[in-house]
């Protein structure tokens, strides 16, 4: 029997997305959350230089706050949801607490780019001359390396893909008994591809800015995932016990141990979908 994909595990536990009404709705309320995120991110950093700064700031941990309350609170939410939703638990937390997350990650992922102050293109944020907003590298190597950047960002979230995207949507923070671990493939060399992959993208989208501020704006975005993953790991090894104890002590959390670099890489960058 072949085993479910995550995202059609994710969906026999948020039904309502499988009635094309409610899917549009649902969808058309995540990019509404994100345009307002951007223009709040635009408004900010438009009425003063450090406001890229503190917006990012802003939105980076709304993204992430949601995750980090529920998984801090596992035990009480899922007696308090399992009692009073049944089978529709978790469809009931995901309209609470986790829908608006995408829409604000994305926003605070994709933000750095907008900060572009070399003028190649229009400037989207206008944004006075200063040390923070001065070009870093000139434009024809800063092109090539945010791109490759960017590339390796999406490599390395690849292989997790589709597979675990109910692991990453926390269906098992609901329903622990049916939770699966995944140390294979990439999960051999680091245990949480997915951030290291939107650290690379984040860095990359700062590259193409060319500037530090966008660096930093870039930094802001990456570093608020320390902190889910050490409520996360603390979770895991709740659920699971010493076997993940096991694997959290062998495989590192995101940068893979020196003699497993090269197969990391080969890994990522052979990986093919099947």
């Amino acid at each position: 029997m072949t085993e479910k994909r995550g995202i059609e595990v994710f969906l026999e536990h948020v039904p309502a997305l499988m009635v094309w009404y409610k899917a549009i709705l649902t969808y058309v309320y995540q990019i509404t959350v994100f345009i307002l995120a951007m223009v709040f991110l635009w408004w900010i950093s438009s009425t003063h230089l450090l406001g890229a700064l503190m917006g990012q700031f802003i939105i980076a941990f709304c993204a992430i706050l949601p995750f980090v309350y529920i998984t801090e609170n596992s035990e009480e939410i899922r007696k308090k949801y399992g009692k009073k939703y049944g089978k529709l638990a978790y469809q009931y937390l995901f309209y609470k607490y986790l829908v608006h997350t995408l829409p604000l990650g994305a926003a605070s992922l994709y933000f750095p780019v907008l900060l572009k102050t070399d003028y190649f293109l229009p400037a989207i944020i206008y944004l006075p001359s200063s040390l923070l907003t001065q070009d870093l590298f000139p434009f024809f190597s800063a092109v090539p390396i945010g791109v490759f950047l960017i590339v390796v960002g999406a490599l390395i979230r690849r292989p997790s893909g589709g597979f675990d995207f109910d692991i990453d949507s926390y269906v098992y923070l609901m329903f622990p008994e049916k939770s699966r671990k995944v140390e294979g493939g990439v999960y051999k060399y680091i245990r949480h591809p997915r951030y290291l992959g939107r650290f690379f993208i984040a860095l990359g989208l700062g590259v193409l800015a060319n500037n530090l501020l966008a660096l930093l704006v870039a930094s802001i975005h990456s570093l608020s995932y320390l902190l889910l993953i050490r409520v996360e790991d603390k979770e895991l090894v709740k659920r699971f016990g010493e076997s993940f104890k096991k694997y959290q002590g062998n495989v590192p959390a995101l940068i893979p141990h020196l003699c497993d670099i090269n197969k990391f890489l080969k890994f990522i960058f052979t990986y093919k979908n099947h």
